[in-house]
């Protein structure tokens, strides 16, 4: 695993303008590219906090936030979660294939921008 392997909100310096760490960004990217399953802790409003086993697929704008959009194990379905509620990432050894069904337009917003994955959010 690399340095960036895990994601933990808590123990993270967070910058003002963000509501969560360039360090999360770069965790998730790495589970992208690399097909790596990962363990989130998701504060949900509606649920709480619940942890899941995912596969995550991409990064998307919806509703003007940043999403992570992965197939959840716990559903069993695909699902978005939004970054600023993702308490804990965490990757593990263990790789999926991608799945074909998965088409990104589904998940964001038509207006979304196209900007770098790294600008912040306004």
């Amino acid at each position: 695993m690399t340095e960036n392997s895990t994601y933990n909100r808590n123990s993270s310096m967070q910058r003002k303008q963000m509501h969560y760490s360039p360090n999360l960004l770069s965790t998730i990217n790495n589970a992208i590219d690399n097909c790596k399953l990962s363990s989130i802790e998701y504060d949900s409003r509606e649920k709480g906090v619940t942890h899941r086993n995912i596969e995550p697929m991409a990064i998307v704008y919806k509703d003007r936030k940043r999403h992570l959009v992965a197939f959840c194990h716990l559903r069993n379905e695909y699902r978005s979660f939004r970054l600023d509620r993702l308490n804990l990432i965490k990757l593990t050894q263990e790789e999926f294939i991608k799945r074909p069904d998965f088409n990104v337009n589904d998940f964001q917003d038509d207006s979304a921008p196209f900007s770098d994955e790294y600008a912040d959010e306004s």
